[in-house]
């Protein structure tokens, strides 16, 4: 073809010989150079093994060409073996679009045959001809490629499809085109040894998927060596996230593995028949089976959460401690808040995970100490709700324009098939005409639409009396009001609530009006496992002191741990305590005496720390020994939950504009 161009005039630097390597080159690296301009030619393979009945939005190389023809930069297009190339569009709605634009353009089509202008009635004829004969050949191929995918897929060879981890595509050969051929997949060992420990692994953690990508967190499969390049773009693992020492093992790929059972040698292809022994397996088919049963076991009840409210700030929370904010999920039943994306998918811990009543208290009072609408309720209910049905009544009238559009679109344009007589072949010219001003008349007010929506967009739909009893008495009778319309009320006022920090939080309250407000919540160390992680700092503390302090010394710089929880720590940070270091205090037996002065100070109130210093002992035995003798702790005595301390930035401006008529949510 560029021969041809230079045949008919056009000036180019552009060498037959040389763009031809680089086609060829391009089935080995289809990642390479795909577009060549050089003076008045331009080579685009771009769309080189992409099916021609694709539309112009999933080939580039199409929708170029369209823009470039539009542009007016294209005098003709040169395509090898016929318009085909450009379009194989079954509904016949792309091959009219372009010979329109090619016409309107005048722009002409070169092919090995000659040279048509779709300007001239008799060449629109042939080519759209040639575009019906294009049509008919696909339908014809389709089914031989399905026969013949179908004849392969029996002998159990591959057709396409992904190569799972552990298999390599050894190359058979080479068709006439230069496409490769592959025989039968074989296990390729360094990732067959990887695919192996996972596995197991996923065995050792009893069928968890998250436990078992946590414990195969350092762990990666490699990459192809340069000879099995090719393999990059036939393997599964193309779909994993890839680190620098080689491909992630993620939760959707120890699924995968665990129930394909292509690993055991077994073959399938659509609804054929399986074929056992098609290939060697790279697991053995014990291990295989043990796994297949945990990953699809269905044993743990699902669906807890919808039996609770949704708790007061549920969906309002981003956890601003990322590079992106990153949404806070709510667990009703638990009644937390928690960040936990990096948890969930086996990269890193918890973020965030906080009891409700720390957020919920605070956040809330906030809210309500700025809410006093009861002079302005009714007026300001009136307004939001005449905007709430203006708004509904308008995105419905424009969602209704735009469908009546979009389908007289379609319909024209399913009509242009018939401006050709399919007997003699000739073109109405004026009905196809007509078609066409319809159908651009239809494209302008639909892109005119789309350029001016509606101002007022239809929200979730509101109940604007119960709302007005809510903001009557708000303040006074809000824990009487169910969590649901709780939390409804306050999407309907608040954007979102950004949260930093992890004990002593900051919380922006940013209002639909624009408004931002500051909360500062500090939350104290909790009892609960949950709500104690430990923090870079104490691990600092533990790596410093662990090894050679005494347990005292370890303990008194580590408060509110105890030396259980201390040496559990440790263990999980691989540290050991060196030979000789000091050690707590010997076990002794409990005496008498011992047991009258427990009695009398449990009893009486004191603290357990207070009481441990008197007897000379530690708070867990203290307790332990008070349990044991059944002793009884006054009420005031008992542990309490501990309590939220907060302060916020008043908003004085949201006062002055909910009596103007300002707060707009």
């Amino acid at each position: 073809m560029i021969r041809f161009a230079q045949q008919d005039g056009y000036r180019t630097g552009l060498n037959a010989g040389e763009i031809e390597e680089k086609l060829l080159s391009l089935q080995r690296e289809p990642s390479g150079k795909t577009v060549w301009t050089d003076g008045e030619v331009t080579v685009d393979v771009r769309d080189l093994g992409l099916s021609g009945q694709l539309s112009a939005d999933e080939r580039q190389g199409l929708a170029n060409l369209q823009k470039r023809v539009s542009e007016g930069i294209v005098g003709a297009v040169y395509v090898t073996e016929g318009v085909s190339r450009l379009s194989r569009d079954r509904d016949r709605i792309l091959p009219y679009q372009l010979l329109k634009l090619l016409k309107e353009h005048q722009c002409r089509i070169r092919t090995p045959e000659g040279v048509w202008n779709p300007a001239i009635e008799r060449d629109w004829d042939y080519l759209a001809e040639e575009f019906e004969d294009a049509i008919g050949e696909l339908k014809v191929m389709n089914r031989r490629m399905y026969r013949r995918k179908a004849q392969k897929a029996s002998r159990g060879e591959f057709v396409g499809e992904p190569v799972p981890a552990g298999f390599i595509l050894p190359i058979a050969g080479r068709k006439p085109n230069g496409e490769y051929e592959y025989s039968k997949m074989e296990p390729y060992p360094p990732h067959a040894e990887v695919v192996t420990h996972i596995l197991e692994e996923l065995v050792r953690q009893n069928g968890s998927l998250l436990k078992t990508a946590r414990a195969l967190e350092d762990v990666t499969i490699t990459f192809f060596p340069p000879e099995l390049a090719y393999m990059e773009r036939l393997t599964s693992l193309r779909h994993c996230h890839r680190q620098a020492t080689g491909y992630k093992i993620s939760t959707s790929l120890i699924y995968g593995l665990a129930t394909n059972v292509k690993l055991i040698g077994v073959w399938q292809w659509g609804d054929g028949e399986a074929i056992v022994d098609n290939h060697k397996p790279v697991v053995p088919e014990g291990l295989f089976l043990e796994a297949y049963r945990l990953a699809v076991k269905r044993d743990k009840p699902k669906g807890r959460a919808i039996r609770f409210a949704p708790m007061e700030w549920s969906g309002l929370l981003w956890c601003m401690n990322h590079e992106e904010p990153r949404h806070i999920s709510s667990h009703s039943a638990d009644k937390r808040y928690s960040c936990n994306r990096d948890y969930s998918l086996g990269a890193g811990p918890i973020c965030l995970d906080i009891s409700g009543r720390f957020l919920d208290e605070p956040l809330t009072a906030t809210v309500l100490k700025e809410l006093d609408f009861t002079p302005y309720a009714e007026e300001l209910l009136d307004k939001l709700q005449s905007q709430a049905i203006n708004g509904k009544l308008e995105q419905l009238r424009y969602k209704q324009h735009i469908a009546n559009l979009d389908q007289q679109v379609k319909k024209w344009e399913a009509l242009l098939p018939c401006c050709v007589n399919s007997e003699t072949g000739k073109v109405d010219r004026e009905r196809e005409r007509f078609y066409w001003s319809q159908i651009k008349e239809a494209k302008s007010r639909l892109a005119e639409l789309a350029a001016r929506p509606p101002c007022v967009e239809a929200g979730t739909a509101v109940d604007f009396t119960k709302v007005r009893d809510l903001l009557n008495g708000l303040s006074r009778n809000w824990n009487s009001y169910s969590l649901g319309w709780r939390n409804r009320l306050l999407k309907l006022l608040i954007e979102r609530v950004e949260l930093r920090g992890t004990y002593d939080l900051e919380a922006v309250i940013v209002w639909k009006t624009g408004f931002k407000q500051k909360v500062y919540i500090h939350r104290p160390l909790a009892g609960g496992r949950r709500e104690r992680r430990w923090t870079d700092a104490e691990d600092g503390l533990l790596r410093m002191l662990y090894p050679s302090s005494s347990q005292e010394a370890v303990v008194a710089a580590l408060p509110g741990r105890n030396w259980k929880a201390i040496s559990l720590r440790a263990f999980r940070l691989q540290l050991s305590r060196k030979k000789g270091c000091l050690q707590s205090q010997e076990w002794r037996r409990w005496t008498e005496a011992e047991d009258e002065k427990l009695s009398r100070l449990y009893e009486s109130g004191m603290p357990l720390n207070e009481i441990a210093d008197h007897l000379q002992r530690t708070t867990g035995s203290v307790l332990a020994k008070a349990v044991k003798e059944g002793l009884a702790r006054p009420a005031f005595a008992k542990r309490r939950e501990a309590q939220v301390v907060w302060n916020s930035v008043d908003l004085a401006p949201l006062q002055e504009a909910s009596s103007s008529g300002g707060l707009r949510g």
